[in-house]
């Protein structure tokens, strides 16, 4: 830094009238100290936008891994949902099976249950007028026997 600024000053000396060389100086000394002031700021700067730089990429790429695991874990579920859809039905068509087998069983026992008393009934109906048809036997006969008493 001293370095660039006597050769500042010797070469505006020899440039220019200098009136006043402490004014020259200090001149110098704050156009140096600027410019060396300034290069450490700028060397933060850039380190500090190469690190935002470097943040700023990992950022992306953890956002990146993210969306893929976010991606995976979504396939996961949509694969699990997949699958308890699939047993639902296989459950659902289980049932149905088992309620239709249930059903047919209901109707196959009502409808013997019907022929039986169908018979029962043709029995009793059978029953009825051969009884009827003996009590009318029963009652010719005994009307014919008091006429046969009664004529003879």
């Amino acid at each position: 830094m001293k370095e660039l600024a006597e050769m500042l000053e010797e070469e505006l000396a020899q440039a220019f009238e200098v009136k006043n060389p402490r004014s020259l100086h200090r001149y110098v000394q704050l156009l140096t100290r600027n410019y060396v002031e300034a290069e450490p700021h700028e060397r933060q700067f850039n380190e500090l936008n190469g690190s935002i730089k470097e943040m700023l990429v990992s950022m992306q790429e953890g956002f990146r891994r993210m969306d893929e695991r976010f991606a995976a874990q979504d396939q996961r579920f949509e694969e699990r949902f997949a699958a308890q859809d699939r047993r639902f039905e296989s459950l659902q068509k289980q049932m149905d099976e088992r309620f239709a087998a249930s059903q047919k069983q209901i109707d196959e026992r009502f409808a013997a249950q019907e022929r039986r008393f169908e018979e029962m009934n043709r029995r009793f109906d059978s029953q009825h007028r051969l009884i009827s048809l003996g009590f009318t036997a029963l009652a010719l006969i005994i009307a014919a026997f008091n006429l046969a008493l009664i004529l003879g």
